[in-house]
């Protein structure tokens, strides 16, 4: 991927789950549903089925009103500022005249809790399970009226079936493999289908250890948890830690 310099991959499910990480949670309907290539093809027939078409200006436009919208990301996050541009240029050129909103990362922090954006780049809570990412987009009780400090689900997306499926998953005794899958794969096809949120790519995580000592720590092959070194999920990884 240009914008992160091919360290962070693209977004394959509109499920916005985490791949591969998440697989065994991944209903069969959603898997590799997004392309990383632009499709202008599939674009038009789209948005002509709804009623649109390309106006003097080269955008799509419905009752004399274009498809046009801001992306704020602070211009010193410079992998996600980049993400920003070639996200702007891809939709240009397809016809729907998205632009680039740089500014200071201490407006974008504020604007992202007072809900004063058109559309934004945010990072996900990441996790183990489904519920921590999900709980953190879609978390009405989290969030708050459009002017006052919302601590996530910045866009204000305010569902009862989701409501009603995080608290399925935050309660559900993990032994109920059923349940826990049935309330997931919910919430996956509330987001492809509603989209109050838009998965763009995998985020990566740094960290290294050293198994001279200790071994079980998190690795690709056993992701049990989020292994960067400031994540609260720490005390679990220590939890699995072995003296050699």
């Amino acid at each position: 991927m240009k914008g992160e310099t091919g360290y962070e991959l693209p977004a394959t499910s509109s499920s916005a789950l985490i791949l591969p990480n998440q697989a065994a949670y991944l209903t069969p309907s959603l898997k590799n549903d997004l392309s990383a290539h632009s499709d202008p093809a599939k674009v038009a027939s789209i948005l002509t089925a709804d009623g649109y078409a390309k106006d003097a200006n080269g955008f799509y436009a419905k009752n004399g009103t274009e498809i046009k919208f801001s992306i704020e990301d602070p211009t010193a996050y410079s992998d996600y500022y980049a993400d920003c541009q070639l996200i702007s240029n891809e939709l240009q050129a397809e016809g729907i005249d998205a632009t680039v909103d740089g500014v200071q990362a201490s407006q974008w922090y504020s604007d992202s809790a007072s809900g004063n954006f058109q559309s934004i780049i945010h990072w996900g809570n990441g996790g183990s399970s489904p519920y921590v990412q999900y709980q953190n987009w879609l978390d009405y009780t989290q969030s708050a009226p459009i002017g006052s400090s919302a601590n996530s689900d910045y866009g204000r997306y305010d569902s009862p079936a989701a409501q009603a499926d995080l608290t399925k998953l935050a309660t559900t005794n993990p032994a109920n493999k059923a349940a826990l899958m049935a309330a997931t794969v919910a919430l996956e096809n509330l987001v492809s289908t509603q989209v109050p949120v838009a998965p763009l790519l995998y985020g990566a995580d740094w960290d290294e250890y050293s198994t001279a000592h200790f071994t079980g720590f998190v690795t690709p092959q056993n992701p049990y948890a989020d292994p960067s070194p400031g994540d609260p999920q720490l005390p679990l990884i220590l939890k699995h830690l072995k003296k050699v």
